[in-house]
C-alpha cells in the first residue's frame, strides 16, 4: 500500500511532528514537511484529518507496560492496523481498548502521545486541511454539504411551490449513521463528539443514512463549548433539530436524485419511530407556500420567525435533490437592521464607477465603515458632482450584524433621511 514505507533519510515522525508543531509561520511549516516528506507522515495526516475515518473510541486507554519495537515503520503500522479495526468497527467496546493498549506497548512515549491525538482527530500542527491538500494533493477528503445563497426572489418565481422554514441559530450538524454507529460533523467536517452519548443512540435507532440538521441549546455560547470540549461546560436541553436527509449511496458517490419532499418524507417517517418522550431529536417545522398565490407571504414568515426569536427564514426548492454544494434551490433570508449615521467622507469608486461615488464614509461608535452597496448609479453621480452638499447628511444604513470588531457587516445604503438632518 502507498504507506507502508519510509523513504530516504527522516526525521522520527514524532519528533518530526513536534517540530511542526512548534515552528512559527504557515510556510515554515509547509517547507518542514516537504522536506520530510514520507509515505509514512502522509498517512499520519490522513488519518488525523479525515473527517471519514472515525474511530469511534470514546475512552482511550492507557497501557502499563512498554516494550518498544526496534522498527519505526513496525511501531506506527501495529498502531494504524489498530485504527483500521476500530474505524471499520471490527472490534467494538473492550475489544478496541485491548487492541489499542497493545499497539501503545509497541510504541515510544513521544510516539503514543501524537497517536492518542489522532484518536481524538486533534493533533494540532497549526496546518488545515486547506494547507496539506495543497501540498499532498486530494489526500484529506472535503466535506462537502448543502449550503444556502442569499435570497433572490427571481429564482423563487420559477419554481410552482416553496417549502418556508425558520432559520435556527445553532451548530449545523451533520450525522452519519452506517453499521450501528454514528458519526456527528460540524459544517467544516470537523467532528463533534461530545453529545455521541446523549443524541447518537436515537440517531443510530432511526436506521442507515445521513441525517442534517442543527445542534440546539439554551446557551449557544455554552453549546459551543460543550460541542468543542472547551471546558467541562453544560448546556440544559440540549437537541439536534433535523432539516434534511439522504442516503448513504447518495452521500458516498455525491449524487442525488430524490426530490426534497421525499426526503423529508423519509425523515418523518424515521423520527416518528422515536420512543415518546425522546426529546433528543426533532424535525424543524414547515410551511409550504404557492409560488402564484403565496409569495408575498415569505417575508410575513420572516418577520414572523425573527419576532420569534430566530435568525430569519430558509426558502427552498420542493423538487431539487440533496446539493453537495452551495446552491440557489436553498435560500435563506435573514434579518437585518437600520442605523442612521452622519456622512463623514466620500470616496471615488473603481472599475466602471470611476469618477463617481464609491462608498460613504460613516462612524459607527467610533469605528470607519464603508457604504457602497445600494447606491444607484444616479446618486453615485449626484452626490460625486456635488460632494459639499452631502457632508454631514443623514443617511439611513441596513445592515445585517455587528462584526467582532464593532463594525457593521453588509452595510447598505437605504436612503437620505432629511428629516434627521
Amino acid at each position: 500500500m502507498w504507506y507502508n514505507t519510509l523513504i530516504g533519510e527522516h526525521l522520527l515522525l514524532s519528533d518530526l511532528l513536534t517540530e511542526i508543531k512548534t515552528t512559527k509561520g504557515t510556510n515554515a511549516k509547509r517547507m518542514l514537511m516537504l522536506e520530510n516528506n514520507s509515505l509514512l507522515l502522509r498517512k499520519i495526516l490522513k488519518y488525523s484529518f479525515d473527517p471519514f475515518v472515525p474511530f469511534h473510541v470514546v475512552k482511550i486507554p492507557k497501557t502499563t507496560e512498554r516494550i518498544p519495537l526496534a522498527d519505526e515503520n513496525t511501531r506506527w503500522e501495529s498502531f494504524f492496523a489498530a485504527c483500521d479495526k476500530c474505524a471499520s468497527r471490527v472490534i467494538t467496546g473492550n475489544a478496541a481498548i485491548e487492541e489499542l493498549k497493545s499497539a501503545f506497548s509497541l510504541v515510544t512515549e513521544a510516539e503514543e502521545k501524537w497517536m492518542r491525538k489522532t484518536l481524538k482527530k486533534h493533533i494540532a500542527i497549526g496546518l488545515s486541511t486547506t494547507t496539506i491538500n495543497k501540498d499532498f494533493q486530494g489526500l484529506i477528503p472535503t466535506f462537502d454539504v448543502s449550503l444556502a445563497q442569499k435570497f433572490d426572489e427571481k429564482r423563487v418565481l420559477k419554481w410552482n411551490s416553496m417549502i418556508v422554514e425558520r432559520k435556527l441559530d445553532g451548530i449545523r450538524c451533520f450525522c452519519i449513521v452506517r453499521n450501528g454507529g454514528v458519526v456527528m460533523y460540524a459544517r467544516s467536517g470537523k467532528p463533534i463528539t461530545n453529545f455521541i452519548d446523549s443524541i447518537g443512540p436515537s440517531l443510530i435507532s432511526m436506521g442507515d443514512g445521513c441525517y442534517d440538521g442543527e445542534l440546539m441549546g439554551d446557551d449557544f455560547v455554552a453549546l459551543m463549548r460543550q460541542a468543542y470540549r472547551k471546558g467541562n461546560v453544560e448546556t440544559d436541553k440540549t437537541f439536534l433539530a433535523l432539516f434534511d436527509f439522504c442516503s448513504l449511496e447518495e452521500w458516498d458517490s455525491k449524487d442525488s436524485t430524490t426530490s426534497y419532499v421525499d426526503r423529508l418524507s423519509t425523515l418523518y417517517d424515521r423520527i416518528s419511530t422515536l420512543d415518546e418522550g425522546d426529546n433528543s431529536v426533532s424535525y424543524v417545522e414547515k410551511e409550504t407556500l404557492s409560488v402564484a398565490e403565496d409569495s408575498d407571504l415569505v417575508k410575513v414568515l420572516h418577520d414572523k420567525f425573527v419576532s420569534e426569536g430566530f435568525e430569519g427564514a430558509m426558502i427552498k426548492n420542493p423538487l431539487a435533490p440533496y446539493q453537495f454544494k452551495r446552491s440557489f434551490d436553498i435560500m435563506k433570508l435573514k434579518a437585518f437592521f437600520d442605523v442612521d449615521l452622519k456622512v463623514d467622507g466620500l470616496l471615488e469608486g473603481r472599475g466602471k464607477h470611476e469618477g463617481t461615488l464609491g462608498a460613504f464614509v460613516v462612524y459607527y461608535h467610533g469605528v470607519k465603515v464603508q457604504v457602497g452597496s445600494g447606491l444607484s448609479d444616479e446618486i453615485r453621480s449626484e452626490v460625486w458632482d456635488n460632494k459639499e452638499n452631502y457632508i454631514g447628511r443623514t443617511i439611513e444604513i441596513r445592515y445585517q450584524e455587528i462584526t467582532p470588531d464593532g463594525s457593521l457587516r453588509f452595510p447598505t445604503f437605504v436612503c437620505f433621511r432629511n428629516d434627521r438632518d
